[in-house]
């Protein structure tokens, strides 16, 4: 079992970790500098999503293991395979952005393919010690992490210009509560915390740690597009790829401290690593329930290649980002639907009103 504490943190920093990423451009692009109350949309979105599915879920079997109960193994690989699918598209697209920002900040004459296959095959050993490693790992990385990315934002208070946010609805309300729905998928991590259900020690332990993880998570989602608001005027803060990286080059405090962008990369390559380690073995994991294996270490290696090559796919850095929109649009969806449809299996084999104690 998997301390509450420690899975918290890692649904934190699944979250995050997209958000420093890829997602400000997102927003930005759909809701101009109103993208901070796009943010605050989605996650009041998520947060009544997971109610909803922890209102309706019971017992302590995850989507996979309930198909199975449900349908066999025909329908058990359908879903682990839909599963699958839907954690590779979502790790997939982190896994090429982040090299490019490597060999934008730091290691300008490498290739980057040959940063990724360095990167897959870092992640590949942190997937290989272990769930419950990485957890305690990443609650040890926390602090420093989490201290970076207040420093930074604090750093930027003299930047911010409050006139950035008018109109206050951006490019239009329909923008931000319509079109808004198309990055909901920030939170589709959270799909994890049912495929890790059976780390947990009781099901009443996963709700708690889902819902501090959205609103730990939330705040500082919030408060980062706020800042990238403030700091960019609309259509400036279009322009970048990387909104974030760009912040991190307006900070200067004397030639002592004058790239902290280099700095924010050390805890940004942190961030990173935990979460792809995480990502490959809950792969790994998927695989192993959908096949009824027996052991999900072997799996790591070819899981490890099948993701670099999927991710170097795109041609371009905008490709990928075109490409994100669009499953967005279609995968995500599903993402959310899975634990909902489920939750109504889990109550015919677990009863309505059993408690969420023991298995």
């Amino acid at each position: 079992m998997i301390k509450r504490k420690e899975m918290t943190t890692i649904l934190i920093n699944l979250i995050l970790a997209k958000m420093v990423l890829m997602f400000p451009k997102m927003l930005t692009g759909n809701s101009a500098n109103a993208a901070y109350l796009q943010a605050l949309f989605n996650t009041a979105c998520a947060f009544l999503l997971f109610f909803l599915v922890s209102f309706i879920y019971r017992g302590q079997k995850n989507v996979i293991e309930l198909a199975y109960m449900s349908g066999g193994k025909a329908l058990r690989i359908f879903v682990g395979l839909l599963v699958f699918v839907s954690l590779m598209m979502n790790y997939a697209s982190v896994i090429r952005i982040f090299p490019e920002t490597i060999k934008i900040v730091l290691l300008q004459d490498i290739r980057v393919d040959v940063i990724t296959l360095v990167f897959e095959i870092a992640i590949g050993i942190g997937a290989y010690i272990g769930l419950r490693a990485i957890a305690r790992i990443n609650y040890m990385l926390m602090p420093i992490m989490g201290g970076v990315l207040v420093m930074f934002l604090v750093l930027l208070i003299p930047h911010y210009n409050y006139l950035n946010l008018m109109p206050v609805f951006g490019n239009g309300a329909d923008k931000i509560f319509i079109n808004g729905f198309n990055t909901l998928s920030m939170y589709s991590d959270l799909l994890l915390l049912n495929i890790f259900l059976p780390f947990y020690e009781n099901m009443g332990e996963a709700k708690k740690s889902g819902r501090r993880a959205i609103m730990i998570s939330a705040v500082f989602v919030i408060i980062i597009m706020l800042a990238v608001c403030l700091v960019f005027p609309y259509p400036t803060s279009d322009e970048f790829m990387i909104p974030l990286y760009q912040l991190t080059r307006m900070i200067h405090l004397s030639s002592f401290f004058s790239r902290f962008e280099a700095f924010f990369e050390f805890a940004w390559s942190l961030m990173l690593l935990t979460y792809s380690a995480v990502y490959i073995y809950a792969l790994s994991f998927v695989w192993k329930e959908t096949f009824g294996l027996k052991y999900s270490r072997p799996l790591i290696f070819p899981i490890v290649i099948l993701s670099e090559v999927i991710a170097l796919l795109p041609d371009s850095l905008p490709e990928l980002i075109r490409n994100e929109k669009w499953e967005n649009i279609i995968v995500y969806p599903v993402v959310f639907l899975l634990p909902f449809i489920f939750g109504f299996v889990s109550r015919k084999y677990f009863g309505k009103n059993r408690k969420d104690g023991k298995r």
